[in-house]
């Protein structure tokens, strides 16, 4: 049985891992361009304040115009276009498959824990 010291040093070294893996790397610096880019910067604010604009209005039962379902498209067109971006999302696919990866394999003892209490 594991003290506590020992799975907080197991969990630093994952993390450690983690960190230094290449799909957690590749996003990291894909990201930190995307925060430089002042295109996408723009793109990202103009698109988050729609996107809550037209949530409010959902929110409050009230019409969405068109114009504004387009131009929430339009957004969403210009950030699929947009270098860093696309780059960024591209590298957040990695990460995210391996966060996943990682994830399951830490549940999947947890989860044999629980199948004796869940069949009585």
């Amino acid at each position: 049985m594991a003290d506590t010291q020992e799975l907080i040093n197991q969990a630093r070294a994952l993390g450690e891992a983690i960190a230094s893996h290449a799909d957690v790397q590749a996003f990291t610096a894909a990201r930190a361009a995307a925060d430089q880019n002042s295109d996408a910067q723009k793109l990202l604010k103009s698109y988050a304040e729609h996107a809550r604009r037209i949530q409010t209005l959902e929110a409050q039962q009230k019409p969405i115009e068109v114009a504004d379902k387009h131009k929430l498209s339009e957004y969403e067109q210009q950030m699929a276009s947009n270098e860093a971006l696309k780059a960024m999302m591209s590298a957040q696919v990695g990460y995210v498959a391996l966060m996943n990866q990682v994830n399951q394999a830490m549940e999947a003892p947890l989860a044999a824990l629980q199948k004796p209490s869940q069949e009585s």
